[in-house]
């Protein structure tokens, strides 16, 4: 192997894009919490829509700004750790490198969906994903964008021609399903295994994958088309920050607006035009937020807390799969068993537990390692060679 060909020396690291990295993978809990400590194919409260449950508040909330803005952010840095890996050198040995990578990315997910048991992974979606992304490394800004944008409408018609096929009561569990999962999802360690891996067959072999696999590319693409224009580096003038906040903004609340209102007034079932408008609402308001954090990084804003998420971004996937581990004992039977006893605030403020013991837990490490545990054997399954 090349002398060149190491893992990356993390004082050469970009901390912004790790803090960004933090920021989603925190995010992205307080929407993974709700099917990690309730029905884990429902993406709504189990009541009917009301604007007086704390649950459905919530939901609304998290529908405007979080429910797949920050899965947007993270497939969106993930297409910038692409570029800073492969770089411009058509050498065979970082595209190779780089396959190696994905495919212990994948068998990291593998993991997570079945001994972890989070049929909600999203690693094995990255490495299907990644393999495509690499193969559009080169392109331009602009054709990037293109082919993200081809990307998206063809999801968002998908949404739309699917949306009437849904109705209210497909969007709940009945009280056969509930009993059903929550037999096992109560039970033993291994009764838990096999419904969750079940489970996670079951998805990945359906049709939806695609679909996951066409939203991460999407994303990944305009990642790789914002870093190439200089979004994270001293090119890109605060003045066109502001503007990236301004429409992000202005465009992906309307859209999410509207999005969160026609479902919420169809019983919480998507509707022909919530399917069509959802995904050029999550990426406005994604791009809003990657401006907005990157502005108040400029300004150095919060420092403690940005080195927090820093921290936390650097060990991302140790983290990510910490949190299944976590709530697979908090809310299994064999640990706590506290599956389907908690409303979506208290469920959040478990989230926020896990994840400030996480931030604790990432200040302590760094004291003594350079790597996160699962990026240090990331790593040296990508190199061959111990970090």
């Amino acid at each position: 192997m090349s002398s060149s060909l190491r893992p990356a020396d993390p004082a050469q690291r970009l901390l912004s894009i790790d803090a960004l990295r933090g920021l989603a993978l925190c995010g992205i809990l307080l929407i993974n919490i709700v099917d990690m400590g309730g029905p884990i194919a429902m993406d709504r409260p189990m009541a009917e829509p009301s604007l007086a449950s704390p649950d459905w508040q919530l939901w609304g909330f998290s529908q405007l700004f979080i429910t797949g803005t920050m899965r947007g952010l993270f497939s969106m840095l993930f297409g910038v750790g692409l570029l800073l890996f492969l770089g411009d050198d058509d050498r065979a040995d970082r595209p190779r490198l780089y396959l190696r990578r994905l495919i212990l990315l994948l068998l990291f997910g593998i993991v997570d969906s079945t001994f972890l048991l989070w049929p909600g992974d999203i690693l094995l979606i990255y490495a299907l994903a990644g393999i495509v992304a690499m193969t559009l490394h080169m392109l331009t800004p602009a054709q990037l964008v293109s082919a993200a944008a081809v990307i998206l409408l063809l999801l968002s018609a998908w949404a739309g021609l699917e949306a009437p096929s849904f109705q209210p009561a497909d969007t709940v569990y009945s009280a056969e399903m509930l009993a059903r999962e929550g037999a096992a999802r109560l039970g033993g360690y291994w009764q838990t295994f096999d419904y969750m891996s079940y489970v996670s067959w079951n998805w990945t072999v359906n049709a939806l994958t695609y679909r996951w696999i066409g939203d991460a590319l999407a994303f990944m693409l305009v990642g790789m088309a914002l870093y190439r224009i200089g979004l994270f580096d001293g090119r890109f003038e605060e003045r066109r920050l502001r503007r990236m906040v301004r429409i992000g903004y202005s465009v992906g609340l309307a859209l999410r607006l509207l999005h969160a209102v026609l479902v919420f007034h169809n019983d919480g079932a998507p509707t022909v035009v919530s399917g069509i408008v959802d995904q050029p609402g999550r990426l406005a308001m994604t791009i809003g937020h990657a401006g907005l954090f990157l502005l108040l990084w400029r300004k150095r804003a919060w420092p403690r807390l940005m080195s927090g998420l820093a921290r936390m971004g650097r060990m991302a996937l140790t983290l990510y799969l910490g949190q299944s581990l976590i709530a697979a004992w908090i809310f299994s039977g064999f640990g706590l068993g506290l599956w389907n006893r908690l409303s979506w605030p208290a469920l959040w403020l478990v989230a926020f537990a896990i994840l400030a013991v996480q931030a604790l837990f990432a200040a302590f490490w760094f004291r003594a390692f350079r790597y996160g545990l699962m990026e240090w054997l990331w790593r040296w399954g990508t190199y061959g060679q111990r970090p």
